[in-house]
């Protein structure tokens, strides 16, 4: 088969997208498959070398995303990023021969207008068949699974797009993916469209045997962010190394830069920077760094704030999962479910909501 995989997402170490790209291009190779990567126009070169990717698309939409523009700016943002990506995309196409699959990783309303544009036309009488992956949802949704839009113009736009693609949809031509179940549940009640549930694939590495005396090693990976309750877990630390100084527990945090929580800075801690129990891991991994930090790691802490990870995924609950590393996570998120139906157990973290009335679960939960 001859792939082609279009993710603007696809620039640097930021994300998970590199790892995301880098799984299915390689398997895809390993199976015979011929296969084309094209990324962001500013793509590293060790990652352009590494995938042999075409750095043609526009400037990534994703890298913008919360860098405090106005409302007009982002609401331009839409249409500007959807014609850039029509414009370069309608062109290649044209330009190569037929495809047998297109999957695009990561879809947002910034590309969906262009991707069902070209499906409608410069794909129309392709027999090529085109995957349409999201990892977000315009929904807001509570702990009955209630489901509802959030009412933006862009979740209206999203889901009318949507529709506009449904007879392709059910012909099979299109493909609509997600990566939790809870999503699946949520887009489907929103369009009555099938949605495909399909969590990123990782391979596992080789585990590391330990000793009974060398401890536990906890880790956090991934950027340090509001949304993935860094926050909390530093402070949830700092309680646990006051309150069991003599604990053989060992925590690894990967913070590369300090954020905005809450309208203030969130800086590393001094006390648990000089502590000889906690590391910190300031800079993005280098090849193979990652895959060792797994090797090492005994528990995954996954604090993830409920207001954002309600539906999304995390790749690093998959990679837990596959190497299974318990996952300690926030009741209510996907990564907690996602743990629990791959079986590495969960302990629930935050509060008990099941005994608040609705109101305030959701008071609690924002």
């Amino acid at each position: 088969m001859r792939w082609l995989i279009v993710e603007d997402a696809l620039r640097d170490r930021k994300g998970h997208w590199l790892e995301w790209v880098t799984t299915f291009e390689r398997g895809l190779r390993e199976l015979g498959d011929e296969v084309t990567v094209l990324a962001d126009s500013e793509v590293e070169p060790d990652i352009r070398c590494s995938l042999q990717a075409e750095p043609i698309l526009p400037r990534s939409i994703w890298h913008r995303l919360g860098d405090g523009s106005g409302a007009m700016t982002r609401y331009s943002r839409v249409f500007t990023h959807n014609w850039q990506t029509w414009r370069v995309m309608n062109r290649y196409l044209r330009r190569q021969p037929e495809f047998d699959a297109i999957f695009v990783p990561t879809v947002s309303v910034h590309h969906l207008l262009a991707w069902a544009r070209l499906i409608k036309t410069t794909l129309r009488h392709r027999k090529t068949r085109v995957l349409l992956f999201f990892l977000t949802a315009p929904v807001n949704t509570d702990f009955d699974e209630n489901v509802v839009s959030d009412g933006s113009p862009t979740a209206r736009l999203q889901f009318a797009l949507l529709h506009w693609l449904a007879s392709e949809v059910r012909s099979g031509k299109v493909v609509l993916g997600v990566e939790t179940k809870a999503m699946r549940h949520a887009f489907e009640k929103m369009t009555s469209l099938p949605f495909v549930w399909f969590p990123q694939p990782v391979a596992p590495p080789v585990r590391e045997t330990k000793t009974s005396d060398e401890g536990i090693e906890m880790a956090c990976f991934g950027a340090a962010r509001a949304e993935k309750g860094s926050d909390i877990l530093q402070k949830a630390i700092q309680l646990h190394r006051r309150k069991y100084p003599a604990s053989r527990t060992r925590f690894t945090i990967q913070w590369i830069d300090d954020f905005q929580a809450e309208g203030r800075l969130v800086a590393k801690s001094s006390e648990l920077h000089n502590d000889s129990k906690v590391s910190f891991v300031t800079h993005y991994f280098r090849d193979g760094e990652y895959a060792e930090h797994l090797r090492r790691t005994d528990v995954m802490l996954l604090p993830y704030r409920l207001s954002s990870y309600a539906l999304r995924g995390s790749r690093v609950v998959i990679e837990a999962a596959v190497n299974g590393i318990p996952v300690i996570a926030t009741r209510g998120t996907t990564l907690a479910n996602l743990a629990e139906d791959f079986g590495t157990g969960v302990w629930r973290a935050g509060f008990e909501f099941v005994r608040l009335d609705r109101n305030r679960r959701n008071r609690l939960a924002r």
